[in-house]
C-alpha cells in the first residue's frame, strides 16, 4: 500500500508503547508544541484517545474519522502526522487483511526533559521556534540540580525491607504470574542494548551474514536489525558463530525469510537450561594468568578466576551445580534481561550472582537492579571492586538500610551467631554466680543468728 493510495476511507489501529501522563502532558505542551504545530499536537493527542479497549482488528475505524474530529483535509492530516513521527512520536505501518488495507499507528511517550534539552536536533530546533528569552526560561523550568544532596544520607528502604514474600511463592514463581510474565515479555519491544566491545567475544560477523544469506535467503538488512540481539545472545550465552547460524535458521521466519527474535531467544534459553539442568556440563577453568592480588584470599581470587573467565550464563550454572540446585526460568530471564542492559561488565554481573546466591536460593530482578544501581553510583566496573564493595558492606557496622538483600525471604537456615551465643552462656553463667552468692549470704546470716 503505497502513500498515493491512501484515502479517507482507509483504516487504522492504534499501538501503545508505554502511557502517556500528566507528566507527559506538560513536556509535549512546553517542549513539543512549538515544533509540532497545533495540528500534529491535536492529532497525536487525539490517536492516544483512540486506543482500543479490546483487539478486534476487524472493528477498526476509518481515517474519515479522525479528519473530521480534527477538521482538516487528507492533506494537512498527512503533514501532521510526519511531522509526530519525525519527532519520534508515532511510528506508521502499512497492513492488508481481508477487509482490506489499513495504518498501524504505534504511540510513543515524549523524551524526559533531561533527554530533550541533551538531544542537539531537538534543542536546537525549539530554540529557532521560541527564541532565546523563552528558550532559556523552559530550560530553567526543566533543569533539576542534585546539589542539594551532597552531604545527605540516603535512608531509602528496599522493596524486600517494606514487603514481606512468602518464601514458597518467591522460589516457585505462581503458574499466573509466569503466565502474566509471558505474555507482557511477548507483546513489549525489546531494548537495544549498547553493548561493551571489549567484554564481547570475537565474532566472525561477516562468516554469519554470508552463511545466513545463502541458507535462508534473509536479506542483509534484517540481520543487521537483529545485530545487536545476536551479539548480546553471543557475549551472554557463548554462542559460537556455527551455533548461531543454526539457531537462527530454526526459528526464522521461514515465509518472509525474516529473523523472529521472540522464537530465537526462547530457542537459545531453552537449549541453555536442557544443557544446565540436564545433561550438565563439566566447566573447565580456563583461567586467563593475571597478577594476582593480595587484598584477597585464596577463595576469592578462585572466584575472581572463575568470573573473568566464565559468561554469565556459564558461571550461573556452574554455582547451582555446585549447591546442588537447578536454574529456574524466571530467574535464567532475569539474568539475561541484566546482562542486555549492560549496567555491568559480564565478569561485574556473574560477582554480582556470587554473592545472591549465597544469601539465596534465586536470583530476582529487584534485587540485582539495587545492587546494579548501587554498583554504578559506586563506578564498579571490575570484579575486583565488586568484590571489593561486597567486602565494605559486610564489614561496616550493620545497617539494615544499607542492606542487599532482607533475610526474611531466606529459604536456607539462618547461620548461628556464636558472639551472642557466649554472650549468653556469659550471662548464665553470671547469673548462676549471682545465686550462689546470695545462697552464701542467706546461710552466713542463718549461723549469725544462731
Amino acid at each position: 500500500m503505497s502513500t498515493d493510495k491512501f484515502t479517507p476511507l482507509v483504516g487504522y489501529w492504534c499501538l501503545p508503547n508505554g502511557h502517556l501522563n500528566d507528566d507527559d502532558r506538560h513536556v509535549l505542551t512546553d517542549l513539543y508544541l512549538p515544533i509540532l504545530g497545533t495540528e500534529a499536537f491535536s492529532l497525536y493527542l487525539l490517536l492516544w484517545e483512540k486506543i482500543p479497549n479490546k483487539e478486534v482488528i476487524t472493528q477498526r475505524k476509518s481515517h474519515s474519522e479522525l479528519m473530521s474530529l480534527l477538521g482538516i483535509d487528507l492533506k494537512r492530516f498527512y503533514e501532521a502526522r510526519i511531522k509526530a513521527e519525525a519527532l519520534g512520536l508515532i511510528r506508521t505501518f502499512e497492513k492488508k487483511d481481508d477487509l482490506g488495507s489499513y495504518y498501524i499507528y504505534q504511540l510513543f511517550e515524549p523524551l524526559s526533559p533531561d533527554e530533550f534539552f541533551k538531544d542537539d536536533l531537538m534543542s536546537i530546533f525549539l530554540y529557532e521556534q521560541v527564541g532565546e528569552s523563552k528558550y532559556r526560561l523552559l530550560a530553567d523550568k526543566y533543569a533539576h540540580s542534585d546539589l542539594i544532596l551532597k552531604d545527605s544520607n540516603e535512608i531509602t528502604k528496599d522493596f524486600l525491607e517494606v514487603f514481606q514474600l512468602s518464601n514458597s511463592d518467591l522460589i516457585n514463581t505462581p503458574t499466573e504470574v509466569k503466565n502474566a510474565q509471558e505474555n507482557f515479555a511477548e507483546n513489549s519491544e525489546v531494548k537495544k542494548p549498547v553493548l561493551n566491545e571489549k567484554e564481547i567475544p570475537q565474532l566472525d560477523w561477516e562468516l554469519i551474514s554470508d552463511r545466513i544469506q545463502q541458507l535462508f535467503k534473509i536479506h542483509p538488512d534484517d540481520l543487521l536489525e537483529n545485530q545487536e540481539l545476536i551479539l548480546s545472545l553471543h557475549a551472554f550465552y557463548g554462542l559460537d558463530e556455527i551455533t548461531l547460524i543454526d539457531l537462527i535458521g530454526k526459528t526464522c521466519d521461514i515465509v518472509n525469510n525474516k529473523i523472529d527474535p521472540d522464537r530465537l531467544k526462547k530457542s537459545v534459553q531453552d537449549r541453555f537450561e536442557k544443557n544446565a539442568n540436564i545433561s550438565v556440563k563439566r566447566q573447565t577453568e580456563t583461567v586467563e594468568k593475571e597478577t594476582t592480588t593480595t587484598d584477597f584470599n585464596r577463595s576469592d581470587q578462585l572466584i575472581l578466576q572463575q568470573a573473568k573467565s566464565m559468561t554469565p550464563a556459564d558461571f550461573l550454572a556452574a554455582q547451582k551445580q555446585k549447591s546442588g540446585g537447578f536454574i529456574g526460568t524466571v530467574e535464567s530471564r532475569a539474568l539475561r534481561d541484566m546482562a542486555m542492559k549492560t549496567y555491568l561488565p559480564a565478569s561485574v554481573l556473574n560477582i554480582m550472582v556470587y554473592y545472591i546466591l549465597q544469601n539465596s536460593p534465586t536470583l530476582t530482578l529487584p534485587l540485582m537492579e539495587t545492587m546494579a544501581n548501587d554498583w554504578q553510583q559506586n563506578n564498579v566496573q571490575t570484579p575486583e571492586q565488586a568484590l571489593q564493595r561486597i567486602t565494605d558492606f559486610q564489614t561496616k557496622p550493620r545497617n539494615p538500610k544499607r542492606r542487599y538483600n532482607n533475610n526474611r525471604t531466606r529459604k536456607v537456615e539462618q547461620a548461628t551467631d556464636w558472639s551472642k551465643v557466649k554472650a549468653k552462656v556469659s550471662n548464665n553463667q553470671n547469673q548462676e554466680n549471682n545465686r550462689n552468692n546470695l545462697q552464701d549470704r542467706l546461710k552466713r546470716l542463718r549461723n549469725k543468728d544462731n
